[in-house]
Parts: structure tokens; sequence; C-alpha cells
């Protein structure tokens, strides 16, 4: 297929192509799991809490000069040599400020933060934005033709050889060093597969400036705003805690994003892609919004709310008996996060009527409300301080969010909330039942007690939050929506694996009871 032809069947190849990149994402989650099981047995509270101030000052930095040049080629309706030429050349040059940048910044940040390993530190991790942003531009192409695989293949990878490098050097030298050279590993690992998958022999040229100059705008401020509502946490926490305290903070957050993110990360391109293809007709938006915002809190809320139940076990079993006092951060920090899954599918919608003014306003907002909550919070409460912050600015952007959804669909207010009431009363059921196991079960105080305790009350959690669910979808007379897809298919399956089972016996049966019709319609199984 060529480079400018369309792909046919664009619904199902999108469909496929974002159940690749779930998948992807997945997988490399689990590898950061892994990753986590082994480096906090190794590495000290206070390396993690060091190489944190360093990767989040230069995560802040990245998004200030952040340019969307891989969404400029893709919006192209063909693209050409130049603009591939144009896209490298600006990405070398923002990775040449960016290095620059944090290289100047490194030695001051040092003195602020009285740390002097800080300054190698810093210059060493801003490679890794700077590799990323030379990757092949031809990656695009295979992106526009909706053919994933090949982002698949290089993020994962990516991760595996990071992962072993890593780990490796860690064993080696029990040094802090072991986590910069991973996350830049992970990087140039990329970079190298993306000229392996997409063969693209780079050439300096400015020729098509004009395209990514007018893609960005708003998004651009949008995307700034946002890095700062997630990093400037860290980096004031940073210069008021000591760094073994900044470290069981920063592996509380990362275990708690990383199932949320790796789930409803990749599911913003085909959502709004969605809502873009129904766009002009109101009724039907206004339909698939209240469907997939559903959708988003049935999945999300329980997996929140059980991983605060569970935070204790998880943080044992993941991380060792010595990151114990992030099991009480794990589960505040679950909670805070609550409030964001009931308008997850807002973002996709905005952006998908190019509404990235409105986004603007919306991430300015939390900030505006987060900002003097976390300094005060910091500076009268540490840690639980931040995490009240994050849950009201949460709080905050959620009730603005209804209003936006209100003036683009027309769903009212209350009818978005009345939306999740199932969601939300199957996790009440979930909070009391796994709460009654756990009084029952032994503390967790040694490594099988936590695994046991993990599984016992991710087991009934479950059952109580499917069964109560699946009740109150019935309760309500059987409305259209995610449990009714997820009942559907496995009753599709469960004819599937019936009807093969009944031509295995009727293979198998003896000539005299060749006659009894083994494979005969089982009816409608939603009526069995």
């Amino acid at each position: 297929m060529s480079e400018t032809e369309k792909p046919a069947n664009i619904g199902t190849r999108a469909a496929a192509g974002a159940a690749l990149m779930v998948v992807a994402r997945l997988t490399t989650r689990l590898i950061d799991l892994g990753s986590m099981l082994v480096l906090t047995r190794i590495l000290l509270p206070a390396d993690f809490g060091l190489v944190a101030i360093a990767a989040s000052l230069c995560a802040l930095m990245e998004s200030v000069l952040e340019l969307p040049i891989n969404q400029a080629l893709l919006r192209l309706p063909v693209i050409e040599r130049a603009h591939y030429d144009t896209a490298f050349t600006i990405g070398l040059i923002r990775g040449g400020v960016l290095t620059g940048i944090l290289g100047a910044c490194a030695i001051p940040a040092a003195h602020f933060y009285h740390d002097a390993r800080l300054a190698p530190l810093i210059f060493f991790l801003s490679f890794s934005p700077f590799m990323r942003g030379i990757m092949s531009p031809r990656m695009a192409a295979f992106q526009k033709q909706l053919s994933f695989w090949r982002d698949f293949a290089i993020e994962l990878s990516g991760k595996g050889i990071s992962f072993v490098f890593g780990t490796a050097l860690a064993i080696l030298t029990h040094s802090y060093w072991a986590l910069a050279f991973s996350t830049v590993m992970y990087s140039g690992a990329m970079m190298a597969q993306s000229y392996s998958f997409a063969p693209y022999r780079p050439r300096l040229s400015l020729r098509e400036l004009s395209v990514f100059s007018g893609f960005a705008g708003w998004m651009t401020v949008a995307q700034i705003v946002s890095a700062l509502n997630w990093q400037f946490e860290r980096l004031l926490l940073g210069k008021v805690v000591n760094r073994s305290a900044l470290g069981l903070f920063a592996t509380a957050g990362d275990i708690t994003n990383i199932p949320f993110f790796a789930l409803f990360g990749p599911m913003a391109r085909p959502v709004m892609a969605a809502f873009a293809h129904v766009g002009d007709d109101r009724e039907r938006l206004a339909a698939s919004y209240q469907k997939a915002s559903v959708a988003m809190a049935t999945v999300g809320l329980p997996l929140l709310i059980g991983e605060s139940l569970v935070s204790d076990s998880t943080v044992r079993v993941v991380v060792g008996a010595n990151w114990a006092g992030a099991g009480p951060m794990v589960h505040w920090l679950a909670l805070s996060l609550t409030p964001a899954v009931f308008t997850l599918a807002s973002y996709p919608l905005l952006m998908a009527f190019g509404r990235t003014k409105t986004i603007l306003r919306r991430n300015l907002l939390e900030f505006a409300v987060k900002l003097p909550l976390v300094v005060a919070g910091v500076l009268w409460a540490g840690f639980w301080g931040v995490i009240a912050a994050r849950f009201v600015s949460e709080f905050a952007s959620n009730i603005y969010g209804l209003f936006l959804v209100r003036g683009l669909t027309g769903l009212s207010v209350r009818h978005q909330i009345l939306g999740w009431k199932r969601s939300v009363g199957a996790s009440v059921v979930m909070v009391l039942a796994v709460e009654g196991l756990k009084r029952l079960l032994p503390p967790a105080d040694t490594l099988g007690h936590a695994a046991a305790g993990l599984m016992a009350c991710g087991a009934v959690g479950a059952c109580a939050y499917a069964g109560a669910l699946l009740a109150l979808w019935s309760v309500a007379r059987r409305p259209d929506g995610i449990e009714r897809l997820v009942v559907d298919r496995m009753g599709h399956a469960l004819v599937i694996i019936r009807t093969k089972t009944a031509g295995m016996f009727r293979k198998a049966a003896p000539a005299g009871i060749q006659g009894t019709d083994l494979s005969a319609p089982v009816g409608d199984y939603r009526n069995q």
C-alpha cells in the first residue's frame, strides 16, 4: 500500500489499531511493573526521590517545548519528502534547544535543591526527550494508513531493552544511575528501532515550516498547563521533604497510575474518531458520548476504588516491606483520581470538535484551583495536603466538564450524572464485600499473607462488582450500554463453544447414537 493510498475498512482497521495499542500499553506497563518489582528491592527510596526531581524537571521543560509534529503530518492529505525533512529538522532543533536549556538549568537546580548529584543527572536525562524527538518521521506514513503494529513493536522492544540493561546496571552498581540509564535507554532503543521499521535518510530543511507552525496553537499551551498540573507537585515536594519521603510518594504515584493510564490512554484516539464521525447529528453524538462516559466510569471507578482497598497488600507484594510507607499514599492517591473517571470522555469530545481553547481553559481552571491548595497543603500537611488538593482540583474540573458536555451535546447535567448510578451502586457493594473479607484475613505483615490477601480481595471484589452491576442492569430493564456489549459477547462465545463441543461429541459418538443431533440450535442465549 502506498503512503498516499487511503485504507479500506477504516472503522475495522481503526478498531484493530486501537486494540493493538491498548495491548501495547498494557504490556509495557507490565514491564514497568516488573522493573519496579526488581529495582525497588535493589535501590533505596532516596534514589527514586532524587531521580523523580530530575525527571519531573525534564518532563516539564519537554512539555513547554512540545510541538505537535506527528499530528501535523497525519493531517496532511499527501506527505511528501519535504514534509519529512522539515519534521526531522524541527525535531532536531527542538531537541538541541531542550538539551541546552536543561544543561543550563542543571547547576542552578542542584543549588536550589542543595544536592550536587542533580546537575549531571538532569543533563544526562535531557538526552531522553532529544532522542524521542528525532525518531523517524516516516512512521507517520504507517500511522496514516492505520497500521500500528510497528508502534507496538517499537514500544515493546524499547521497554524490554531498557528493563534488561537498567536491571543489570542496578545489580552491578546499586546506584540511582540505573534509573536514569533505563529511561534514556528506552528512548534510544525506540529511536533506533523507528529507523529500522521506517527507513529515512535525514536531510535538514525548513521548506514546509508553515505546515507545522500553523498547527501549533492553543493545544500547545494546554499541554504546558497540563504538564504543570502533574509535575509541579514533585518539584515542590522535593524542596520541602527528604529524598526518601519523595521516593515513597513518587513510587506510590507510579503504582496508582500503571493500571489506570494503561487502559484509558490508548482509548482517546478511537473515541475521538467516533465522536467526529457522528458530530453532525447532535442526538447521535449525545447518545455516543453517554455510552462512552458510562463505559469509562464502569471500568475506571472500580479499578481505582479496588486499588485503594488493597493498597497495603499491593505495596508489599510489588515493592516489598521496605516501602510499606507508600501503602497509605496509594490508598488516598487512588481515591483522589476518582472524580476524573466520570468525564474522561469529554477530552476526546473536545478534541473531535477542535475545541483546544476550551481544553486550555479547563486545564487553567484545574491549575488555578490546585496551585494554592498544593502550596498550602505541602506547608501544613505534607503529602496528605497534596493528595487533598488533587481531589479538590479534579472535582472542580469534573464539574466544569459536565457543563462543557451539556453545551456540545445537549445532555443535561442530571442525565449525565444518572448514567453513573449503576457503577456507583456496584462499587458500594464491592467495598462492603472486600472490607468484610479483610476482617477475616490475617494482616498483610508478610509477603505470603499480602499475596494471598491481594488475590482473595481481588477475586471477591471483582465478583461482587460484576454481580451487583448485572443485577442493577437487569432491574433497569437491560438498557443499551457496556453491560449489554459484554453479555452479548460472552453469550456469542458460549454459543460457539457449545456448537463446537457438540460437533466433537457427534464425531466421536458410536454409530448407535448418531441419530441424536447435538448441534441443533440452542436458542437465544439471552433467554436461557
